[in-house]
């Protein structure tokens, strides 16, 4: 098609051409006459002729050219928008592929992380178990005088401590992770509470508590009893705070375990909180016991005044109704401290070292 155009268009341009030069030749001799007019008005229209066939020519050779770039356009195109589509077939492809092995390893991992997470539990299950049954025995060998004194300042003491410290501590997170009640048949509370009783049992002998109020891992594990105390719930919970609050007693009859407990608000509140009705009468005998001794023990009117602040007087007089006998006198006691003028009594033996 465009061989043949190009054709027509030369013939069209060499006809145009003649008749042009045709045309100019008859002007040039042109002379006014009804013959030579004649002539000219033949060649006028067979220039007329010759420059409508070029211009259709023209328009024909245009408009086929002009079909010609739309059309190699439009294949242009559609040869992109091809590959465009083939393009995007491998993509899906591939993205599908790829998903598929996304979702097989997530598949693979979950059902590792499952079954490494049993595992784990199953070991830690056997471990509890194993050390809760350890720990009975070695609970009951330090009801021994003589088996305290031969531990005292042991490595085997230091590692011992150490190793309470990382128990009491995984436990605590536990029980602050989980929605799961605490429970004193699994083998994990009965592990730490033969942890506690161990350490109770050593603090219970001079030797023992004298080491442990001087030792860190002792007094640490003091400040962890304390701090995790609120997390013993009752009822579950009344055999741990008791071994805690006995615990801390028995360290506090050390100058340097009073001072430890005395040196921290956080320690302070943490035993008043336990004078609490929840509580069973065992655990309030103890708490109260604690209370009454650090009331005591205060080096200063001031420090004393403000633990006595601290206590709640109207549950603590409420006690004094109990049938616990125990209870009701060391209540009383607590009462009298609380009620007692600390900041009077400041000021009076003031007055008194001032006479002196």
């Amino acid at each position: 098609m465009a061989g043949i155009d190009l054709e027509l268009i030369e013939d069209a341009i060499t006809e145009f051409n003649f008749n042009v030069t045709k045309l100019s030749k008859a002007l040039s001799f042109f002379e006014i006459g009804p013959c030579k007019t004649a002539n000219l008005n033949v060649a006028i229209h067979q220039l007329e002729s010759s420059t409508v066939v070029l211009c259709d020519s023209l328009e024909k050779a245009i408009r086929l050219a002009t079909s010609k770039i739309v059309f190699l356009e439009v294949n242009t195109r559609n040869e992109e928008l091809e590959s465009l589509r083939a393009y995007k077939k491998n993509s899906e492809y591939l993205l599908k592929s790829q998903n598929e092995k996304i979702f097989k390893l997530q598949t693979n991992l979950t059902e590792t992380r499952d079954h490494l997470f049993s595992q784990v539990v199953r070991q830690s299950e056997s471990v509890s178990w194993i050390g809760s049954i350890m720990g009975a025995m070695l609970w009951k060998t330090c009801k021994q005088h003589e088996s305290v004194k031969a531990l005292i300042g042991t490595e085997s003491l230091k590692e011992f401590l150490g190793m309470a410290n990382c128990v009491l501590s995984s436990f605590v997170i536990r029980q602050s992770n989980s929605n799961v009640l605490l429970s004193a048949e699994s083998e994990d509370y009965k592990f730490v509470a033969s942890l506690c009783g161990i350490l109770t049992n050593l603090a219970a002998f001079p030797e023992g508590r004298a080491h442990l109020a001087t030792e860190a891992d002792g007094l640490i594990l003091a400040n962890n009893l304390l701090h995790a105390i609120q997390l013993f719930q009752m009822p579950e919970g009344r055999l741990l705070k008791r071994m805690s609050l006995t615990f801390v007693y028995n360290i506090c009859l050390e100058p340097s375990g009073i001072r430890f407990v005395l040196d921290d608000e956080n320690r302070l509140r943490s035993v008043v909180d336990c004078l609490s009705p929840v509580n069973s009468e065992d655990v309030l005998t103890v708490a109260v016991s604690l209370a009454i001794m650090l009331i005591k023990a205060a080096p200063e009117f001031q420090i004393k005044s403000m633990i006595a602040h601290l206590i709640p007087k109207a549950i603590v007089k409420n006690m004094i109704n109990t049938n616990n006998q125990q209870l009701k006198e060391a209540a009383a006691h607590l009462v009298e401290l609380i009620e007692f003028d600390w900041l009077k009594a400041a000021a009076m033996a003031e007055t008194k070292s001032e006479r002196f």
